[in-house]
């Protein structure tokens, strides 16, 4: 690994980790549900480990930070990835690093639907987590310009 791509690596951790920190803020800050959704699936996300790895006790919200950071890494690995076999040079030095953490939350969301939906349990928090996981998956395609869509008047 080279300087360059070292940056680039820590840079994107970064970002990620602070989408995903801006994100678990999201749903105490505001109290709009449908954007409380995120924080529920970090902390669903955590509780998970917790269940393996037993409580986090007295160490939460150590151990949380921890995991959010870790999660920032994960998703830098995957902006790495992405960046390495994109054809797309002009894109800003954030935006693969906030797709990579809206990613990994969409994709935790939609395990959550599908562990809900495998114990049968209801049927309306999976189509919650489902829709929320497709939202946020289709949301970093769009940050990570794997779609482009127009906003603007064609040109």
């Amino acid at each position: 690994m080279n300087r360059a791509s070292g940056v680039s690596f820590a840079r994107d951790a970064a970002v990620a980790t602070a989408v995903l920190a801006a994100l678990y803020a999201l749903g105490s800050g505001v109290q709009f549900q449908p954007l409380q959704l995120p924080t529920y699936l970090l902390v669903v996300g955590f509780d998970a480990l917790e269940v393996a790895f037993g409580s986090a006790g007295a160490g939460y919200d150590l151990l949380f930070a921890a995991y959010l950071v870790g999660l920032g890494v994960v998703a830098a690995g995957v902006a790495r990835v992405v960046r390495e076999t994109s054809k797309t040079a002009d894109l800003a030095w954030w935006r693969l690093g906030a797709a990579a953490a809206l990613a990994l939350v969409g994709v935790i969301s939609l395990l959550f639907a599908l562990f809900v939906l495998v114990t049968g349990v209801q049927f309306t928090p999976v189509l919650v987590a489902g829709g929320a996981g497709v939202a946020l998956l289709a949301l970093s395609a769009w940050v990570g310009d794997v779609v482009r869509v127009a906003v603007g008047p064609a040109r």
